[in-house]
């Protein structure tokens, strides 16, 4: 049993450190470059949420879904792992892992989306960031503008 905590437990840090690091860093970057507007290129999970689960991204912080994103797929595939592990044989182990690979990741993924739609609804999950929010400063003779902050 303390065996296969400590796998779990170590599954899914490496798991979330790659993840993280490796994977949704670039997508991290390319939100920053452009403004905090959502790149067209989005990761695989985005897009399911997105279009099969149907939740509106553009509410939400960019950068929160997708820290979300990663704490999740490292919990699916660390669970998986250490069920997978608990077998001695090779070939049962890769069956388990393939019977279990598409449940929970739907379910993980269901369940996420369920969370972001009721913070949706309830509007408790609003952009806060100070850099969407733009700020009228007072017209100056040159220029009548709007001033957005950026930190």
């Amino acid at each position: 049993m303390k065996k296969n905590l400590i796998l779990f437990f170590m599954t899914y840090i490496m798991v979330f450190i790659i993840y993280k690091f490796f994977l949704l860093k670039d997508f991290h970057l390319r939100k920053r470059r452009k403004n905090n507007v959502i790149p067209k290129k989005q990761p695989v999970e985005i897009k399911l949420l997105a279009s099969y689960f149907k939740v509106d991204i553009n509410k939400l912080e960019y950068h929160k879904v997708l820290n979300s994103i990663a704490i999740i797929s490292s919990f699916d595939i660390s669970i998986i792992i250490t069920i997978a592990c608990l077998s001695k044989v090779g070939l049962i182990q890769i069956v388990v892992s393939l019977i279990l690979l598409v449940p929970t990741i739907y379910f993980s993924y269901y369940f996420l989306a369920k969370y972001y739609i009721n913070k949706i609804e309830k509007g408790s999950y609003n952009k806060t960031n100070d850099s969407l929010t733009a700020k009228k400063t007072k017209p100056n003779k040159k220029q009548g503008h709007i001033k957005i902050n950026t930190f």
